[in-house]
């Protein structure tokens, strides 16, 4: 031990000084690695400036960057109507909304709502798609379908189009039918034709139905009528279950009913305007109109420019957020609360997984580990994952909350909950686990979080403790799965993109404490 009196010893040169207490402290980290395992204690970073964590793959510079093109409004061309003058035009599936809607209310799930029309797709791309119907004009952009939002789904490929009618609700929740057969993975024909074929179409909700829960109902007709034999295509391969389930639809069935499930009437849904919007995912175009509406108590047939809200509608410009394109790390802003500074960005979920954090090892699974801070939800598209927590990567092909080790929250969730937060563990491929269910995130609300895992918690075989806002979700590790965490190593706290499979998730975070060896 080396003590220096002001005053009283040698002049000794700084170089010499500052020698021997860089020697003295080496001695000590050694002494310290040699006796024992290295102890752990709690960091803060209030992100109050650049904290240059290690990133990997969390800025990529997409190869190209597609040019977005916007054309739609009012139209004097007839495909819809029966006469001249429509909504319509080219939508493109992009990040940034864009929209053409007459404004009303504002309505609320309380309110009883009714919709009809016509429309005709006369042009589709691979990957285009848009939204019809009841909705908040006002949107983040990135999240796929509008939040707040009733009405039409429509999904392209270049033979055609597939149909839905959805809810978005105020909180990312969602609710809804295919109206064209939709099988994941087997079977999803485009039954609606885009060389300009007429459709009605027909909208009801009552908010007094499904025992208060409230129901909105959809009828679609096609004039002329599909041919029979272009429905079968592709069925004779589908097993008996889903070539039943694939009849069930448009064309063999033209009226469907949606009940919402409960409490989805108290998530604070509101629609401000009715129309045209484009789905907000990189993608492709599509060339639609719409005419001879009834909305609200009114109605439009487009004899004349009727002068609706528009916004973003008639424009081209370089896109910004590009399918694939990380851009997540340090950032200036504070979306998730307190100062200025925090980490976050936009993740995508792809086999190009990147991070973001902070060295912090060595840790394991026998460790107490503790993490807390802010969080939001800025943008969740549907099918959207992340994760953040402590974690151990090679550098391989697939990120830890697959391959492990990681242990921390998993941000995700089906598209009728919206984005979980759930408390979640890796060790193994072999070995992780999660709740099924826990606390949601509502898209561009501030949350206080935090996360205890407590290895002697659970008689010994550890448990994670998840707590968003006032709501907590315990996971109880099962026997045997501790043990087989053994020489799992955590030396990263941070947060990654997952492998592929969905969309765009842009998370903040600040004013974090957590676990890391010192």
């Amino acid at each position: 031990m080396l003590t220096i009196h002001a005053g009283s010893a040698p002049r000794w040169s700084r170089v010499a000084v500052l020698g021997l207490l860089t020697s003295g402290l080496l001695a000590g980290a050694r002494l310290a690695t040699a006796e024992g395992p290295v102890k752990a204690g709690i960091k803060h970073e209030a992100f109050n400036r650049d904290p240059n964590w290690e990133g990997r793959k969390n800025r990529i510079v997409p190869k190209q960057v597609p040019t977005v093109v916007q054309a739609f409004g009012y139209a004097p061309s007839g495909f819809a109507g029966k006469a001249p003058g429509e909504l319509g035009g080219l939508v493109t599936r992009a990040s940034e909304p864009a929209y053409y809607a007459d404004r009303i209310g504002p309505r609320t799930l309380e309110d009883r709502l009714s919709a009809s029309g016509s429309f005709a797709l006369t042009k589709s791309d691979a990957g285009s798609g848009m939204f019809f119907g009841f909705m908040r004009a006002q949107q983040p952009g990135g999240g796929g379908r509008p939040i707040s939002s009733l009405g039409l789904d429509m999904d392209c490929e270049q033979s055609g189009a597939r149909l839905a009618v959805r809810l978005i609700t105020g909180q990312n929740q969602s609710c809804g039918t295919f109206i064209t057969p939709f099988i994941p993975g087997k079977y999803r024909p485009t039954p609606l034709r885009n060389d300009g074929t007429r459709y009605t179409w027909k909208l009801d909700y009552d908010p007094d139905a499904a025992a208060g829960r409230g129901r909105f109902s959809f009828t679609l007709h096609g004039d002329p009528a599909r041919p029979e034999s272009e429905m079968q295509t592709g069925l004779a391969e589908l097993p008996e279950a889903h070539r039943k389930e694939a009849l069930s639809h448009f064309p063999s069935t033209t009226t469907f009913a949606v009940e919402l499930p409960e409490g989805f009437k108290r998530q604070g849904t509101t629609f401000d305007h009715f129309g045209l919007m484009n789905m907000m995912k990189a993608g492709g175009s599509l060339a639609i109109h719409f005419d001879d509406l009834t909305y609200d108590g009114r109605s439009q047939d487009f004899s004349r420019d009727p002068q609706w809200d528009a916004s973003g509608n008639r424009s081209t410009y370089q896109a910004k957020d590009v399918g694939g394109a990380h851009n997540f790390g340090y950032s200036a802003t504070s979306l998730a609360g307190g100062k200025p500074g925090e980490v976050g960005g936009v993740f995508w979920r792809t086999d190009d997984w990147g991070y973001y954090a902070d060295p912090v090892g060595p840790l394991s699974f026998e460790d107490r580990l503790e993490a807390r801070g802010k969080v939001v939800l800025a943008v969740g598209g549907p099918d959207s994952d992340m994760c953040f927590g402590w974690f151990h990567t090679d550098g391989g092909s697939a990120a830890p909350n697959d391959a492990g080790s990681f242990l921390g929250v998993k941000v995700g969730g089906p598209t009728r909950v919206g984005h979980y937060f759930l408390p979640a563990f890796t060790a193994t491929p072999g070995v992780h686990g999660q709740p099924d269910k826990g606390p949601v995130l509502a898209p561009g609300k501030a949350y206080p979080w935090s996360l205890v895992y407590d290895p002697q918690a659970n008689g010994g075989d550890g448990a994670l403790t998840a707590t968003l806002g006032t709501e907590t979700v315990i996971h109880n590790l099962r026997p045997g799965q501790k043990a087989a965490a053994r020489g799992a190593r955590l030396d990263r706290f941070g947060m990654f993109s997952i492998g592929p499979g969905g969309q765009i998730v842009k998370l903040y975070l600040d004013d974090l404490d957590y676990t890391a060896a010192r």
